[in-house]
């Protein structure tokens, strides 16, 4: 009897050994167990938003339409590079009054999103050609527009009285898009920085769910002055700082797990605001906890968890553990595992809809999507909606463009794999501009490389349609085309005559097909692409 149940024993005690196997645990080591799922790489695009509560000022000042919460509150000679805060600061004061009289807090009533409809948001993205949807789930301000238990500050107890997260997880999916969500709620405690600072309505307790809860170290050279007999207000003379409290970091790791538990999204994107050091503990705990929730409602396991976990900056999390987002840049060659870019259509450093506001040209965000995946890039595009929930017709309009050029040339972007080499790259490519971003300026020296996964179609697209419709491709001077089955323009009509000479591959194109972008050229072979090594 004491052996059958010795041996029960340690039947259960393996069977739990098995199971704790198959999970991971809150350390680098057991986190870098993972692999991008397959699905997100054969996406290539994706739709994101930009949406909250900062939508109703819809103004940039000198920054960012989105960084307006934090702008608001900053006096003269307290924001870097020039005073950027201070037009948001007069503006506030201008239109609203003092921001102690009409705080941040008091936009949310007006943030209505009275005509969002979440299928005509999906039926955009799914026009557009996009494969995956991000909805915001909140932005640095900390309004949460999901039903969030954790805070009344969010869309479903304010505002909208809705919950906006959960329309559109639910309409991306039957859509048959892939759903994520955004959350950059870890950088709450410095993004109200300045109205801690110079005690505005942070300063009342009732308010810290969303302003944050930080510990204030006033510069050297602060001063006090009173302010009647109820308040007593700091005047920084200089910058002072910012620290995240035990509660901020402890308030960010909740509502992180929330929001993953409650609509189990397909992709998690982080923004910056936990890189310290005291962080690494819950980020590491947010990791297993977002990879065993979803190896537990079935999507994947351990090793593939099927999800993806985006992260920026090298420092913010162990390589290999999750994808890493780039902010407006990428990759410069082929990556050893896939990445993300994340950019907006607006150039510049606005992300939040401002009125009047021009948004980049179909061409270039063709061009910058063909760059990103031929180096096993995929690319999250954010879009600016208003207020109310509706789209400015032009960013409508650039979805219609890019989902039209995706269904003659999708082939040369979907499911597609890097070649051996990404391409070749024009002199104009990756120029700087005042701001200091970079363009994505092509000409036809410009072309990139794609490939299908079975290595038997070579697809070699061109950014810029040349005036004689002559292009050498240089890159391809040794590839060997005895093998070679067809040749022709994607969507185009007529023949692609070619020849090799000692610049390289040289090519005369048809005539210029009517779809007006990049130019992909597929090469059929009868059986692997042939190698350039």
């Amino acid at each position: 009897m004491m052996a059958k149940f010795t041996l029960l024993a340690f039947i259960l005690m393996l069977t739990l050994q098995l199971k704790a196997q198959q999970k991971y645990t809150s350390d680098w080591e057991s986190l870098q167990n993972y692999e991008a799922p397959e699905w997100y790489e054969d996406a290539k695009l994706g739709f994101w938003v930009h949406w909250g509560v900062y939508s109703v000022p819809a103004f940039k000042g000198s920054h960012a339409a989105e960084w307006y919460g934090r702008w608001m509150y900053c006096q003269k000679g307290q924001s870097s590079r020039d005073n950027q805060g201070l037009a948001t600061h007069l503006h506030h004061n201008k239109k609203y009054g003092a921001p102690d009289q009409f705080g941040y807090k008091d936009f949310i009533p007006m943030f209505k999103a009275e005509n969002f409809n979440a299928d005509e948001w999906a039926d955009l993205c799914v026009k557009g050609g996009a494969k995956f949807f991000t909805m915001m789930g909140a932005h640095h301000d900390a309004f949460c527009l999901w039903d969030t238990k954790l805070s009344k500050w969010n869309s479903v107890n304010m505002g909208p009285k809705r919950d906006l997260v959960g329309e559109m997880a639910k309409a991306a999916r039957t859509k048959g898009l892939k759903f994520g969500v955004s959350n950059h709620t870890a950088w709450n405690y410095s993004f109200f920085q300045w109205n801690h600072i110079n005690r505005y309505d942070a300063i009342n307790p009732e308010y810290q769910d969303l302003y944050g809860n930080p510990i204030v170290q006033p510069s050297a050279d602060t001063i006090r002055i009173y302010q009647g007999e109820e308040r007593k207000t700091w005047i920084p003379r200089s910058r002072g700082a910012v620290q995240p409290s035990q509660r901020d970091m402890d308030r960010w790791l909740a509502r992180t797990k929330e929001l993953a538990d409650m609509y189990k999204p397909d992709l998690y994107y982080f923004d910056w605001g936990f890189n310290p050091k005291i962080w690494e503990s819950r980020k590491q705990e947010f990791g297993s906890f977002y990879y065993n929730n979803a190896i537990e409602a079935g999507k994947g396991e351990v090793g593939n968890p099927n999800v993806v976990l985006n992260y920026k900056g090298w420092a913010t999390w162990k390589e290999g553990a999750a994808v890493r987002d780039f902010e407006r840049g990428g990759m410069k060659d082929i990556a050893p595992m896939v990445w993300q870019t994340d950019d907006c259509v607006y150039d510049d450093h606005n992300w939040g809809f401002v009125e009047g506001t021009p948004i980049k040209p179909t061409n270039l965000i063709v061009d910058q999507l063909m760059d990103i995946i031929s180096k096993r890039g995929v690319l999250m595009l954010s879009f600016a909606p208003k207020a109310d929930g509706t789209f400015p017709e032009e960013q409508k309009t650039m979805m219609y463009e890019l989902g039209a050029w995706l269904k003659v040339c999708g082939e040369a972007v979907y499911a597609t794999r890097p070649y051996e080499i990404f391409g070749q790259v024009g002199d104009k490519w990756g120029e700087k501009n005042e701001t200091g971003h970079k363009m994505y300026t092509a000409t036809s020296e410009d072309v990139r490389f794609t490939r299908n996964k079975e290595n038997t179609v070579l697809y070699a697209t061109i950014l810029k349609w040349p005036q004689d419709g002559k292009v050498v491709i240089e890159s391809l001077s040794d590839i060997d085309l005895k093998d070679l089955k067809s040749m022709k323009l994607v969507g185009g009509k007529g023949k692609v005559s070619y020849k090799k000479t000692d610049n390289g591959l040289q090519l005369q194109l048809p005539k210029k097909p009517n779809y007006g972008y990049a130019y992909p050229i597929k090469m059929t072979f009868k059986e692997s692409i042939p190698s350039l090594k």
